[in-house]
């Protein structure tokens, strides 16, 4: 459901929610991977067939076309394969999977965060320490720069850090992290989706009550 726009029966309580613009239009479309049988299913726009059961969806866009691709990361290899395009190795099974634009050239990057040592490592970029394994990682456009920052989020305390950028307390160990461009500055805000009560909370900007505890959080950056 999408609060005050539309709502959609799409999918199966086992498929993986992967929204994106598969389209290049600039909305998002709803969308699923199918892991029991490889399937993405994009309402509207396509149906393929792309992956096996172990495989993680990573959809982005990866070419820079302004349309994002179906992707995927094999951990048993550490492959990322994109469809139609690129495939590389890149990382380990253990690692985070965090693509993202973090050079602003409007192309989804490849990248990782290894828990084991806080180290963030973007193919064909840069390479970090930043954050613990306890930690967990929210990369965005918290600086309204045009490209992802590297960011975590520390449940024992609540506490968003931002390289280079704000930190802050916002939310607790209990809340599903849900950052995104609420306001539609073109910065990304702390949030968090609190499923106890169904409370969406926006630092800054808004706290509506939506959706229930079994309910599983989507937001469209």
């Amino acid at each position: 459901m999408v609060r005050s726009l539309t709502k959609a029966w799409f999918g199966a309580g086992s498929d993986e929610v992967v929204p994106n613009d598969y389209n290049g239009d600039g909305i998002w479309e709803v969308a699923v991977f199918r892991p029991s049988n490889g399937k993405w299913l994009v309402r509207g726009v396509t149906n393929a067939f792309y992956g096996v059961s172990t495989d993680l969806p990573v959809p982005g866009d990866y070419d820079g076309d302004g349309s994002a691709d179906i992707a995927l990361f094999r951990p048993s290899i550490g492959k990322w394969l994109v469809r139609g395009g690129l495939q590389t190795y890149y990382g380990f099974s253990t690692d985070v999977l965090v693509p993202a634009d973090y050079g602003g050239d409007g192309t989804t990057d490849i990248a990782v965060f290894r828990p084991s040592n806080g180290k963030w490592l973007i193919r064909g970029l840069t390479s970090a320490y930043y954050g613990f394994a306890t930690d967990t990682v929210v990369p965005g456009d918290y600086t309204g720069e045009g490209a992802a920052d590297m960011a975590v989020f520390r449940p024992s305390n609540g506490k968003w850090l931002v390289r280079g950028g704000p930190t802050a307390y916002f939310g607790n160990s209990a809340d599903t992290v849900q950052p995104g461009d609420y306001d539609g500055d073109g910065t990304w805000d702390f949030a968090v989706f609190r499923s106890a009560s169904g409370k969406w909370l926006v630092r800054g900007v808004t706290a509506p009550y939506y959706g229930m505890a079994t309910d599983q959080p989507v937001t469209n950056p």
